[in-house]
């Protein structure tokens, strides 16, 4: 690249211009090093100017303008209008006081209409005078992409709060409405008591100071296992509750930013005890209320094991996916509506020669080099939905095709709007133009036992082991299983027992197969809860629990593991 061309330094006391002197010019920054490819890092922009915008020097071609052609030209022709203003200023900053300054702009030339950049703004000295202003600018744009879904999500679940505050604070207003008429009116009285004791919540009115119980409903008596007058005037401590239902003045928990709101304040991770010794999860609901010149609190106690079993089974459900989107050997990444990665596994990660972090933000459609795949995959969202088996080229992060089949399906959230796409691709075979050398077979794996009493789910799980080529027993009783296991003790890669739900006696089952063949690995398909069943055999090394029938991919893999474990010993 040629030398900047001198320019005149302006004079600080009004007198005519000088000359600047004749020093060694500004040095140039030392090229930064090529992007990947993908365009996950783009090289820093790198711009040397004079006080008015003028530049003297640039790193690299600007919208394609060749960087010697662009010396001469303003800085402003680069940026967007409304963002004169912000550079001005830094420039008077770094020109009139030589302080670093620093902003963030957008649309600099040759790069996408939504991306962001962070620039730094340097003086340049020289005898004590400031000659011009160094700007870098980097792109930041994969951070503002994460910032933006990051508030998003936040807004999401203030959105849920919000209406949660909403429900409670009505169904409050509806209990006072209802307490005041029955006040009013004898007939409405005894009508809405009865609903109360009725209700499927534990209900609680303490007193606002003392927190002693001055009313409650039929169901609390019930869970307290106490009559009514027996309760009335004790407090949650003296009853050896472990659910709260009286917040006092020095607790830490607030009910509202104004007290007289009467929103409720939540309390979860109580429990109540029965007399058997059991429990379940409750929520409680404490709010404030005043009557005339009375104040109370309310507690609205609510079983919520229902719901807490539900979150375990989304929790485990959630797990499952997560592993089988980590663990599946065909490589499988997510995108946003925008067409950027939002995650990748690292299959597809391998497969590409990517990490997974240079993956995220990319847009996806720099993986595709044909501008025809592309729109084959466009095509196939629009009129079917889904893209099945496409046969594409994918460029990896050296530069060179890989042949590949592409399948994706859209990604929904919870208001039915479409967030992006989820993809998966798998390497294309190109037919060899020479048949290839006969390679050996792959070592025999060791059969796998199955035992399950229910014919079609013993049938789908052999089905599945053996599409894909590995051998099997099955037993459809106990007395057979047991013989199975004699015959081929020490022999066996593992052995799958079906557990139904509720049902007894499965921990002695599996303590008679250890004492056959103590190394067998054991994997337990069942619909029952794995909490329970996990409490159920605990210390008996369950090398895994998989829902019955078992999807084949988890089973599969998890014998191959079993497999390739057994073969290093």
């Amino acid at each position: 690249m040629r030398p900047t061309r001198p320019f005149t330094a302006p004079s600080t006391d009004g007198s005519p211009a000088r000359p600047a002197p004749d020093p060694a010019p500004v040095p140039a920054p030392a090229p930064a090093p090529p992007a990947p490819p993908g365009g996950d890092y783009a090289q820093d922009l790198v711009f040397i100017v004079a006080r008015d915008g003028k530049i003297l020097f640039v790193n690299q071609t600007l919208g394609g303008v060749d960087a010697d052609h662009a010396i001469g030209q303003n800085v402003y022709e680069w940026i967007a209008e409304e963002q004169h203003v912000a550079l001005r200023e830094a420039l008077e900053g770094v020109f009139g006081a030589a302080e670093r300054r620093g902003i963030e702009l957008s649309r600099l030339p040759r790069h996408a209409p939504d991306a962001w950049y962070e620039c730094r703004l340097s003086p340049t000295l020289r005898g004590g005078d400031v000659v011009s202003a160094t700007l870098i600018a980097r792109d930041i744009t994969r951070h503002k992409l994460a910032l933006e879904e990051l508030n998003r999500r936040r807004n999401e679940m203030e959105r849920r709060y919000r209406e949660r505050e909403v429900d409670l604070a009505q169904a409050q207003a509806q209990l006072a409405e209802a307490l005041a008429a029955r006040d009013a009116d004898g007939p409405t009285l005894h009508r809405f008591r009865a609903l109360l004791d009725a209700a499927g919540e534990a209900i609680f009115i303490t007193d606002a100071v003392t927190g002693a119980i001055t009313d409650l409903n039929g169901t609390a008596c019930r869970w307290l296992r106490r009559p009514r007058e027996e309760l009335l005037g004790r407090t949650g401590e003296e009853l050896g509750l472990e659910f709260l239902i009286h917040v006092a003045e020095d607790q830490d928990i607030s009910f509202t930013e104004t007290r007289d709101s009467r929103r409720p304040r939540i309390v979860s991770g109580g429990v109540h005890r029965r007399q058997d010794g059991s429990t379940f999860p409750v929520e409680v609901a404490v709010a404030r209320h005043t009557w005339g010149e009375e104040e109370c609190q309310l507690a609205v106690v609510r079983d919520v094991k229902e719901r807490e079993h539900s979150l375990a089974l989304l929790r485990q459900r959630e797990s499952a996916y997560n592993d089988l989107f980590e663990q599946s050997w065909d490589g499988i990444y997510l995108t946003a509506r925008s067409g950027h990665v939002v995650a990748a596994n690292p299959a597809v990660a391998e497969l590409l020669g990517y990490t997974r972090d240079e993956l995220a933000g990319i847009d996806a459609r720099v993986l595709l080099p044909r501008a025809a795949d592309i729109r084959k995959f466009q095509d196939a969202l629009a009129t079917q939905g889904v893209a099945r088996n496409l046969q594409i080229e994918l460029r990896r992060k050296d530069g060179t095709v890989l042949p590949a089949l592409l399948s994706a399906t859209r990604r929904y959230s919870t208001d039915g709007t479409i967030q992006g796409h989820q993809c998966l691709v798998r390497a294309r075979p190109v037919p060899a133009v020479e048949p290839p050398a006969a390679a050996a077979a792959p070592p025999a794996v060791p059969p796998v036992l199955v035992v399950d009493p229910d014919e079609a789910s013993r049938a789908q799980t052999l089905q599945s082991l053996n599409q894909a080529g590995i051998a099997t027993l099955e037993a459809g009783g106990l007395a057979h299983a047991i013989d199975l296991l004699r015959d081929h003790a020490g022999a066996m890669t593992a052995l799958v027992m079906a557990v139904e739900p509720g049902e007894r006696g499965a921990d002695l089952t599996v303590e008679e197969f250890r004492r056959i063949d103590p190394s067998v690995p054991i994997i337990i398909t069942s619909n029952e809860d794995r909490l329970v069943l996990a409490e159920q055999l605990a210390d008996l090394e369950i090398s895994a629990f998989l829902d019955r029938p078992a999807h084949p991919l988890a089973l599969i893999q998890r014998i191959r593991e079993l497999a390739a474990q057994a073969s290093t010993h």
